[in-house]
């Protein structure tokens, strides 16, 4: 007869060994309208993961503090919370599932919140070991409608969907 404790014991040993990593970086945002493009960044990107290096499993949570976007235009930074309605949704959330090595890229697969609403998404980028620690580079492409979140408009003028989104993150044992 099996004994399920003992297999749980040993998966839950074997998670228990996975390091452990805290997570800081940025986000950076591009979007476009008919008369240009912006960009902007947040600074505010930090969490800790669980990394099984060998295997690519990933669990933790990396949060991005939706207030603290800033696009250099305080009346565009306005308005982007009030489209993320920050009072309400005051942060953005993901949590990684899994690191695909793809040559020399990676891709970090897991689960967005934005906005009230979670949906997977891949990060494509590249991965570089410094130390002890390593340097995340990615970048994916979503839209305002993905996330039931309206398009910001200046003078009647919208932004366009969809929105390209780059992070840069150090990675570092705990």
């Amino acid at each position: 007869m099996t004994r399920p404790w003992l297999l749980v014991a040993l998966v839950g040993l074997t998670y228990a060994q996975a390091p452990q990593f805290a997570v800081e970086g940025r986000v950076i945002y591009a979007a476009s309208y008919p008369l240009g493009r912006w960009e902007g960044t947040n600074s505010t990107a930090s969490g800790q993961v669980r990394w099984e290096v060998e295997s690519g499993v990933l669990e933790g949570r990396i949060c991005v503090d939706l207030r603290a976007f800033d696009s250099g235009n305080p009346l565009r930074d306005a308005d982007s919370r009030g489209v993320f309605e920050v009072n309400k949704y005051p942060q953005s959330c993901f949590q990684p599932t899994r690191l695909l090595r793809q040559g020399e890229g990676v891709s970090v697969l897991g689960i967005l919140d934005l906005h009230g609403v979670r949906r997977e998404i891949r990060i494509v980028g590249s991965l570089s070991q410094e130390g002890a620690a390593y340097r995340f580079r990615g970048a994916f492409e979503t839209k305002f409608s993905e996330w039931n979140l309206e398009r910001p408009s200046l003078i009647f003028v919208r932004v366009d969907d969809p929105v390209q989104v780059r992070l840069e993150a150090r990675v570092e044992p705990r």
